[in-house]
């Protein structure tokens, strides 16, 4: 393994940034998860463990993928750099949009879940469990036809 020339120090910088806007992201996705389903402590813990897990997998990929197994403390510096850009200058409209994206689903879910219990109840009124119980008692006894002949 040669050293890095300066261009490819340069490209692994870039790189590191973008790791870190990346980074950044996946915070607000977690964040408006959090927000969105209003969660107490035990699921902030799951949520901040997800976290943490995802980002010393990335950032141990990272450092063996792009920085070849070397110690490269600028790659950190970057990522940082990212994450201040990200939170900067496109957090506020990601959550504004993941909220809404968020609410927008919760509605839909909410719609179909009402439409799934009016269906049922409309079953129910009708008395079609009670019709199809019927029907199958009716199946349960041997046949007339196939009695004479030693069948069931």
């Amino acid at each position: 393994m040669g050293a890095f020339t300066n261009g490819e120090q340069l490209r692994l910088l870039l790189q590191s940034l973008l790791l870190g806007v990346g980074i950044g992201l996946l915070y607000d996705v977690l964040r408006a998860l959090r927000r969105h389903f209003s969660c107490g402590r035990a699921a902030t813990a799951v949520y901040d463990t997800v976290f943490w897990l995802v980002l010393a997998a990335a950032l141990f990929e990272f450092g063996l993928v792009f920085a070849i197994g070397q110690n490269r403390f600028f790659v950190l510096a970057g990522a940082a750099c990212g994450m201040a850009v990200y939170f900067t200058l496109l957090s506020a409209m990601v959550l504004a949009v993941l909220g809404a994206v968020l609410w927008f689903i919760s509605r839909v879910w909410g719609t179909a879940a009402a439409a799934v219990q009016w269906v049922c109840g409309a079953v129910q009124r009708a008395g079609i469990p009670e019709k199809f119980r019927v029907f199958a008692k009716k199946f349960e006894k041997s046949s007339s036809i196939f009695r004479g002949k030693g069948i069931k």
